[in-house]
């Protein structure tokens, strides 16, 4: 018994090192291939096993290091450093390669990008560590070509290692708002020297992609110089219309001012309005006043359709090395001194004197991780592409393009099962949430996202075409005021009259707190829709309606500080078990779903339950809202929610929808930054300014611009 335990650990010491190495390696690849997959609908599950990769990536390469560092370094005080494990010391620049990363996984959290000081001394002790080893074990007799190929694969290691603390940095949201005083002209421009290690411009990328098509004449190479010469001819159109300043500053300030600057300022928590308002104050003329008030205001036309690509634009930017790839610096590196660095270390290994003098373990082990590196950091870019097509070929939607769906009732019907209860119960041990075992409606498809995205836009852009919009006045309904956007007069009448008076539960859930009117609306509206069940073809409209719903549960349940500042989760918690109790003393067998379950509907809404005073509000709402006839109920449900994704959406701030496209996204970013290019005034205006510094006429003058009525039948096309 002895025996065989001292020999595991004889072969545990001689062994360590290479499966050290080899699952560094392993994990690189894992992570090569599952970071693009972060930017699409994927389960929490599977961001929790890529977390536990970024994660584990770091310790196993660190390990292996002091692994290496700690062998040697006892060798070499004994003075008997042996010929066969020198292979081990050309193992330490491809440790130095794997602390690099992966370039579409930077950042996992956005609070990552802060940390880029303590990233850059790890970068300091584990270069140190690893030189320290290799001048202290690399003995003289050892082949010159084994050595330059040591020397080159160190500065492989430590320049992608330098890459990391650099993209950190730059990705800081404090980079994001520096924007704002580059415009203000309290920042000098980058000088030439600068530039070399600053991000291409729009025309620069252009002339790249045309620099690479007359290189490689390939498919996908043509498809990107077509792409990039269609958004220059759009840009190019976008500046005629507009109107040219005589005052070179003033065209410096327009050009700073670009749809990209615009989303970075607004994720950073600027706000738009004041800093046209700095501008209009600091200008020369009149003339440049109003002008560059426009240009900083002015909504694009059909900007509304490119709101996706805006947030992945700024995805890309936050957790990816987006700043970094598309420098000239990166780009003369990474695609000329990379790649012949490698091949050159790789040549230099084969040619060099081997058998015979190094363990043949080592050898192989040594051709293994040199060709799987020089792949993974050559051609890494082509197998991202590859993945990306592969998700496009099925179909998967990508960041924020689907509507996450929660049910209060579906989820207590749910638990009620003994496996599901379990496994909720075991989860919850190791702080994971429901949402880890839910795939929600859409998720498999784009269909949900199509039908109530579309509509959203027409309901916002075309239908309701007012600038400067006060999005909180959903719950307005006073009918001497005409200030309701959401309710039009005829809905405010029939709200007011005497069959709903004052002090009804329809006017006092739309006053209540913003949290416990959308639990309130959520359950009634799940009454309604079970009771007065919608006639057949089932109407867009009531598809929207219920899906913005569950959707407003999703927040309330999973991301409270997204929905609204200050929301109280613990009141969806209180809700759920009171449906559970009133549930469990139901008698009879209860349906696995409450999708238009009458019987379901009827047995909660009949019992008198003031013991449990959220559900009893919710019954009394419903049966107000029961009472109304059934396309005004249909209508009224629909512009209630619609108000209230709204007001939810343009009161999150703007760090709140950056820190979510690190976790998949959320539809209520794209409907907040839907709001911010309309000329809706967001939580950051708000703030900032106070209401008579830019009133609603004003901002009717300044963010005209009329909508490309032909987008609508685009949308609608994709719903039919």
């Amino acid at each position: 018994m002895f025996v065989d335990v001292w020999a595991a650990v004889r072969w545990w010491e001689e062994w360590q090192l290479r499966i050290l190495v080899m699952l560094s390696l392993a994990v690189q690849w894992i992570l090569l291939l599952a970071a693009p997959l972060r930017r699409y609908t994927i389960p929490q599950w599977c961001r929790k096993c890529i977390w536990l990769a970024y994660v584990g990536s770091d310790a196993l390469a660190i390990y292996a290091l002091a692994t290496l560092f700690n062998r040697h370094a006892k060798a070499s005080s004994g003075g008997n450093v042996k010929q066969a494990d020198v292979l081990e010391i050309l193992w330490a620049p491809v440790l130095l390669i794997h602390l690099g990363g992966q370039r579409e996984l930077t950042a996992y959290n956005i609070e990552d990008n802060e940390l880029w000081l303590r990233h850059a001394v790890t970068l300091v002790s584990q270069v140190a560590v690893a030189l320290y080893a290799f001048y202290k074990s690399w003995p003289n007799s050892t082949d010159p070509r084994l050595l330059a190929s040591a020397i080159l694969l160190f500065v492989v290691g430590v320049f992608s290692f330098s890459e990391k603390p650099w993209a950190f940095r730059r990705a800081r949201i404090n980079r994001l708002a520096a924007v704002s005083a580059l415009i203000r002209g309290t920042k000098k421009p980058p000088n030439k020297l600068t530039c070399c290690c600053n991000e291409l411009d729009e025309d620069q990328e252009y002339k790249l992609f045309e620099f690479i098509r007359s290189i490689f004449s390939c498919r996908c190479c043509c498809r990107l110089w077509m792409w990039s010469k269609r958004r220059k001819q759009e840009e190019e159109e976008e500046g005629r219309r507009r109107r040219r300043s005589d005052d070179n500053n003033s065209n410096n300030i327009k050009m700073l001012f670009s749809l990209k600057n615009k989303v970075h300022m607004i994720l950073s928590d600027m706000s738009l309005f004041a800093a046209a308002s700095d501008l209009k104050r600091s200008a020369d003329r009149e003339h440049d006043k109003d002008e560059l008030y426009k240009e900083i205001l002015e909504r694009p036309i059909g900007a509304e359709y490119h709101t996706i690509g805006w947030l992945s634009s700024a995805y890309r930017l936050i957790y990816t090395r987006s700043k970094v790839v598309w420098t000239p610096a990166y780009l003369a590196y990474h695609l000329l001194l990379v790649p012949a660095m490698h091949g050159a270390a790789l040549t230099l290994f084969v040619l060099s004197h081997k058998r015979g003098r190094y363990n043949p373990t080592d050898i192989k082990t040594t051709y293994v991780l040199l060709c799987l590196t020089a792949a993974m950091d050559t051609l890494g870019m082509f197998v991202v592409g590859a993945v990306h097509l592969v998700m496009l070929w099925f179909s998967v939607p990508s960041l924020c393009e689907w509507v996450a769906q929660y049910n209060l009732i579906d989820a207590v019907l749910r638990r009620r099962k003994k496996p599901n209860r379990w496994l909720i119960k075991c989860a919850s041990w190791f702080s994971c949430n429901e949402e880890y075992f839910l795939c929600e409606q859409g998720r498999g498809d784009n269909m949900l996202y199509n039908k109530v995205a579309g509509y959203l836009i027409i309901d916002l852009v075309i239908n309701n075409p007012e600038k400067g919009l006060d999005v909180s006045t959903y719950r307005n309904l006073d009918i001497s005021s005409s200030s309701n956007w959401a309710l039009d007069k005829l809905l405010q009448d029939h709200l007011t009259a005497p069959l709903f008076g004052k002090g009804t539960q329809v006017r006092e859930t739309l006053l209540e707190s913003f949290d416990k009117s959308v639990l309130l609306w959520h359950l009634a509206t799940d009454l309604c829709f079970c009771l007065k069940t919608p006639p057949a073809p089932f109407n867009h409209r009531e598809f929207r309606t219920e899906a913005i719903s569950n959707y407003m549960a999703h927040l309330l349940k999973f991301r409270p500080d997204m929905l609204m500042t200050g929301t109280r989760q613990h009141l969806f918690t209180e809700a759920t078990e009171h449906i559970q109790k009133i549930l469990d003393n139901i008698t009879g067998t209860l349906p696995a779903s409450r999708y238009y379950n009458q019987a379901l509907a009827g047995a909660i809404l009949d019992r008198e339950c003031p013991q449990y005073p959220l559900i009893h509000e919710a019954c009394q709402l419903a049966r107000e809202l029961l009472k109304i006839e059934q396309e005004t109920l249909y209508e009224l449900l629909y512009r209630v929610w619609l108000g209230m994704l709204f007001y939810s959406a343009a009161m999150c701030r703007g760090y709140l929808h950056a820190k979510s496209l690190g976790e998949g996204g959320e539809f209520l970013s794209f409907v907040w930054l839907l709001l911010s290019i309309t000329g809706t005034r967001t939580l950051a205006d708000k703030l900032q300014m106070c209401d008579q510094t830019l009133t609603y006429a004003d901002k009717e003058d300044l963010l005209r611009a009329p909508p490309r009525m032909g987008k609508e039948h685009d949308w609608i096309s994709l719903n039919e």
